[in-house]
């Protein structure tokens, strides 16, 4: 998708980003040191696209946005757009697929699936959504681009280089995060003849995308109205006074009326019953919506002045309450809708608003609470563990974490565990969970450099030293396998 709405300023030179983006996907690129180890791939016109090959890239891919692209980094907001992700996925024919979702910052209508399965939303996306509907209608469609590989297909139908395509998609991306006009002009006007035959979706692809996105989403249970829907608000906002019309979402995803028709006759009676929305998904925009937001006093004012009442409006007034300072507010509007509603977000923000009102006791109250509710919700046990810490209880965030860590390895929470076994003076085991973070990243040899630094560590137990060294030896194997491509 690539309807672009709102124009920002550029603060970042376009041939820089363009350059960043084409050399990345070539395995050259120059980043920071936290930042520098992207893969090199050779040349990908003489090797066949393979499914390591198609990891490779999609591990550039990713660690280059991650690099130069504002993610949206909340536990709630991730957490929510992973599980509807997985659920679609479950419903399709490659349940194996490691699909990896996630939101950037940036107020653009706009989804794109980059190599490996790496499925990115804009903000813009999601806030131009008006229900789960419609949100999942656009997931399952580029999930179906990816079960049937139709940029794989592209590639082999084609001389094209795999590295060279991603990175024109990439490079707009980048683009688009500092200027959407030059986004679009670049995936869209003067590279137009380029991407027209590289990354070209054909009608046939789309149809089939329609087709089996509307199979998942009504096994999956929600409505594939959604999806017609969200094309019709697509081609509203495409008019002939519109630059981004002239370049078309059609270029890459054929949009028209006979499409939507379509994609409506093929949705049966029944389904059309199917639940539309969800509570979660409405109360994520409203946690994008404040963090996307330049002025959240004056978002509070206009809420608390025009807002209707509601579950999602007196949440996002809440949030809006937090963000702009006005702490008693917060804690009063958030402590009221907690006893009408019984949402674990709703008690999350509450403990966030008592954290930022300097109220720690409060604040660990209640998570505690929560974790006995919700035990091993990442959202809750990465604020519990985070509570325990600053309230010097880093011996019970530790035990709380490794036991998150049975369910769910992400990044974020081998994080929290180094800080607790820092905070414990264990600095062997805070470095190899920093070790694990890194690796959860990408970044293969700053996880060696991790290890080697805690088996630097005086007083270490043969066992703990044994699995230390093991450990390094994996990750220097996969790094040699990575360079020898």
């Amino acid at each position: 998708m690539a309807l672009i709405l709102k124009h920002t300023i550029l603060t970042r030179p376009l041939n820089a980003l363009l350059t960043a983006a084409f050399i990345a996907l070539s395995g050259c690129l120059a980043l920071a040191p936290a930042q520098a180890e992207l893969p090199t791939l050779g040349d990908p016109t003489q090797q066949s696209f393979s499914p390591f090959n198609e990891y490779l890239m999609g591990k550039q891919f990713y660690m280059t946005l991650r690099a130069n692209v504002p993610f949206i980094e909340d536990l709630e907001v991730d957490d929510y757009v992973n599980t509807l992700g997985q659920r679609l996925v479950s419903h399709t024919e490659h349940v194996e697929r490691n699909f990896k979702f996630f939101v950037i910052d940036i107020n653009s209508i706009n989804a794109f699936a980059g190599p490996d399965a790496h499925l990115g939303f804009h903000t813009g996306l999601i806030l131009a959504a008006e229900n789960e509907s419609e949100f999942a209608g656009v997931m399952a469609h580029e999930i179906s681009h990816v079960t049937q590989r139709h940029l794989a297909r592209a590639l082999t139908e084609s001389n094209t280089s795999p590295a060279t395509m991603f990175a024109t998609i990439l490079a707009g991306i980048l683009l688009a995060s500092q200027s959407p006009d030059a986004g679009a002009a670049l995936i869209y006007g003067g590279q137009a003849a380029l991407i027209q035959s590289q990354i070209n979706f054909t009608r046939s692809n789309e149809h089939e995308a329609d087709r089996i996105g509307i199979r998942i989403l009504e096994e999956a249970g929600i409505n594939p109205e959604g999806m017609a829907s969200f094309f019709e608000t697509l081609l509203k906002n495409t008019d002939n006074n519109n630059l981004f019309s002239q370049m078309e979402y059609l270029r890459t995803h054929p949009l028209n009326s006979t499409r939507v028709a379509e994609a409506r006759n093929r949705i049966s009676e029944q389904s059309r019953s199917l639940r539309n929305d969800s509570l979660d998904f409405q109360l994520v925009r409203s946690r994008i919506l404040l963090q996307t937001h330049k002025d959240p006093a004056r978002l509070a004012r206009q809420l608390a002045d025009h807002g209707e009442s509601g579950i999602v409006n007196d949440y996002t007034l809440g949030l809006a309450y937090t963000a702009s300072r006005q702490f008693d507010q917060a804690i009063e509007q958030l402590t009221q809708l907690s006893r009408a509603e019984d949402h674990p977000w709703i008690k999350l923000a509450l403990a966030d608003a008592y954290l930022a009102a300097n109220q720690p006791e409060q604040n660990l109250k209640l998570l505690q609470q929560l974790n006995e509710l919700y035990p091993n919700y990442l959202p809750v046990s990465i604020r519990y563990a985070r509570s325990l810490i600053d309230n010097q209880q880093a011996k019970q965030a530790i035990l709380l974490l490794n036991q998150q860590l049975r369910s769910q390895k992400k990044a974020v929470v081998y994080q929290t565990l180094a800080r607790a076994y820092f905070i414990e003076n264990n600095i062997a085991l805070a470095l190899e969970a920093t070790s694990h973070e890194y690796q959860q990243e990408g970044y293969l040899k700053q996880a060696v450099q991790q290890i080697e630094n805690a088996l630097q560590q005086s007083e270490l137990t043969p066992l703990t030293r044994q699995r230390l060294e093991s450990r390094k030896q994996d990750l220097m194997l996969q790094i040699r396998k990575e360079s020898r491509i």
